[in-house]
Formats: structure tokens, sequence, C-alpha cells
């Protein structure tokens, strides 16, 4: 999902990014996201990603000039 959001993900493995990896391990919605994540494009997670906050604050960190 961060490659589809073009967030990248974090340099530093920090807490924030320990407690979004738990939450994608613990994700229910994996097939939804696996099929939406094969596709172009880059929106339409956020009703259904728990970590869809967490990424878009990377994304938009990445994006600052």
């Amino acid at each position: 999902m961060l490659k589809r959001r073009s967030a990248g993900a974090p340099e530093i493995v920090d807490a924030d990014a320990m407690a979004a990896i738990a939450r994608c391990e613990s994700c229910r919605m994996t097939q939804l996201c696996d099929e939406l994540v094969a596709q172009p494009g880059t929106g339409g997670y956020r009703g259904f990603c728990p970590n869809g906050a967490y990424v878009e604050v990377l994304r938009q960190n990445r994006l600052r000039f």
C-alpha cells in the first residue's frame, strides 16, 4: 500500500512503523488489499485500510519540497 500511494517505507523503523506492520499482519481485509494493490492507480483504500492515516502521513512527508 505504501508503494501504491507513493509513500515509501520509513527509513527508520520506529514505533509507528512497527504498529502499522502489526495492523497489516492482523488485518482481515488482505484479499481486498491484495486485489487493490495489484491494480494500477493510487487511490481507493481509505474505507477499509487500518493504516490509511499512517500511509497518508508518510506520503505527505515524502511530497514536501
